[in-house]
C-alpha cells in the first residue's frame, strides 16, 4: 500500500493541508508543536479509526471549527488507486471509500494497514495487556476478515453478562450470553493463536536488523485457561466470584502477549531505551508479518524517531527501512546524524505553523508498486 498524497483539514493546529508523496517515503521536519505529530495522527484515523494520542472529540478539531477531514489517495499492491476520507464533528463522523459510504469505522482500515512507533509505543512492552492485545488484533484483524464481527459479538456478550453481574440477575439469565461467550472466545482463540504465531516468527526476523543478540520469546496468553476447560464451564464456575466485584474476570479480554527474557534480564527489569527497542522490533514484526501472511505492505510511520533511539540502532533501523519494501514517514526536528545516504535521499517536508512546504524535489519519480524484494542481506520473515 502506497499513499501518493493525502489531505488534513482543521486537525489540531493543521489548518489545510496537503502532502504530494507520489509513494515516497519522506522526512517531516520542523519545530516541537508545529504539527508533524499530526500529520501521522490524520493517517492513524483512516488505518485505525482513532488516534494514538487521543480519541476523536479530545482535542482532535482545530479550536475554533466544527469537524476535521482527511482524504488520502493510494493504491493497494496491484497498483489500483482508491480514495479513502473521514470527517469527524466531534459527535458525529462519516466514512467513505472510492466513493461508496462505509457503515463503520473498521471498513476504512479494511486494506489500508497502518502502523505507528512513537514516544508511548514503549508500552507494548512493559504496559498494560490492553496495548499488546490490540498490537495482536490489529495483525488478526488484516489476517482473518471476520474477526471484527467476532470481536463486537464477544463484547456485546461480555457487556451484557457484566451488567447482569451487577444486577443481581438469576442464574439462567447469564446462560444464552456465557454460551456466547464462549462460542465466540475458541474462535477468537485460534485466530490469535495463529497470527501470534506469525508474529513470532517475524520477530524472530527483524530482531537482527536491529541487534546481534537474541531476542525475547513471544507467546499467547489466552485469558483464561484454555487448556483446563471450555470458557463457558469456566464462567458458571465463577460466577459467584464475578458476581462480588461486577465484572467478568476471565475471557479473551483479558488475553496477553508474554514476552520473556532479553538482554539478559526478564521483561520487568528492562530499562526504558530496552523497552523501546521491543517495542519497534514488535512493531516492525507486525508489519513482516503480514506481508509474510497476505502479501501486504503497511504505511509505517514513526513520530520523533531520533529522540527515541540511540544513534546506532537508529542508523541500522534507517538503513533497512531504506531497502525495505515499505512506505514510511519519518518525523524529526530534522534529519539525524546517523542517518545513511539511501534514507538522506527520501523528499523532506518542512512542517511549522500548521503548514507544510517541500525543501526537496526528490518527488519527480512516482514509486509505481511497492517493491516486493526483500532488503539486501536477508530474506525478510
Amino acid at each position: 500500500m502506497r499513499i501518493d498524497r493525502f489531505h488534513v483539514e482543521h486537525l489540531r493546529c493543521l489548518g489545510r493541508v496537503e502532502l504530494e508523496l507520489a509513494g515516497r517515503s519522506a522526512w517531516l521536519t520542523g519545530p516541537n508543536g508545529a504539527g508533524k505529530t499530526s500529520l501521522l495522527e490524520a493517517l492513524c484515523l483512516l488505518g485505525y479509526g482513532r488516534s494514538f494520542r487521543a480519541r476523536p472529540g479530545q482535542g482532535l478539531i482545530q479550536r475554533g471549527k466544527t469537524a476535521l477531514e482527511v482524504v488520502a489517495h493510494w493504491r493497494d499492491g496491484t497498483g489500483q488507486g482508491h480514495v479513502s476520507g473521514l470527517r469527524h464533528g466531534g459527535e458525529h463522523w462519516t466514512a467513505r471509500r472510492d466513493g461508496e459510504a462505509l457503515s463503520t469505522l473498521g471498513g476504512l482500515a479494511e486494506g489500508f494497514p497502518v502502523l505507528c512507533f512513537h514516544p508511548a509505543s514503549s508500552a507494548l512492552a512493559q504496559g498494560p495487556a490492553e496495548e499488546r492485545r490490540r498490537a495482536l488484533d490489529w495483525l488478526v484483524f488484516h489476517l482473518e476478515p471476520g474477526f471484527s464481527s467476532l470481536a463486537r459479538r464477544y463484547a456485546r456478550a461480555l457487556r451484557q453478562r457484566n451488567a447482569l453481574l451487577r444486577s443481581g440477575a438469576p442464574d439462567a439469565e447469564f446462560e444464552p450470553w456465557e454460551q456466547e461467550l464462549g462460542r465466540c472466545a475458541h474462535a477468537m482463540t485460534r485466530q490469535r493463536a495463529a497470527a501470534a504465531g506469525y508474529l513470532e516468527q517475524a520477530l524472530a526476523a527483524v530482531w537482527p536488523r536491529l541487534r546481534e543478540d537474541s531476542p525475547p520469546p513471544l507467546g499467547l496468553r489466552p485469558g483464561w485457561r484454555a487448556e483446563d476447560s471450555a470458557l463457558e464451564d469456566l464462567l458458571l464456575l465463577n460466577r459467584s466470584r464475578d458476581r462480588e466485584l461486577g465484572y467478568t474476570t476471565i475471557g479473551p479480554h483479558r488475553a496477553d502477549l508474554q514476552f520473556g527474557e532479553a538482554f539478559g534480564v526478564p521483561p520487568e527489569h528492562w530499562s526504558r531505551g530496552q523497552a523501546k527497542l521491543v517495542a519497534l522490533a514488535l512493531c516492525l514484526a507486525q508489519a513482516e508479518a503480514l506481508r509474510e501472511a497476505r502479501g501486504l505492505t503497511s504505511l509505517l510511520l514513526f513520530d520523533d524517531l531520533g529522540a527515541e533511539l540511540d544513534a546506532g540502532h537508529l542508523g541500522r533501523l534507517l538503513h533497512w527501512l531504506a531497502r525495505a519494501p515499505y512506505q514510511c514517514l519519518v518525523t524529526g526536528t530534522g534529519l539525524p546524524a546517523a542517518c545513511p545516504a539511501e534514507a538522506a535521499r527520501w523528499p523532506v517536508f518542512h512542517v511549522e505553523q500548521g503548514g507544510v512546504r517541500p525543501l526537496s524535489a526528490q518527488l519527480a519519480a512516482p514509486v509505481t508498486a511497492p517493491d516486493a524484494a526483500p532488503p539486501p542481506g536477508g530474506q525478510g520473515v
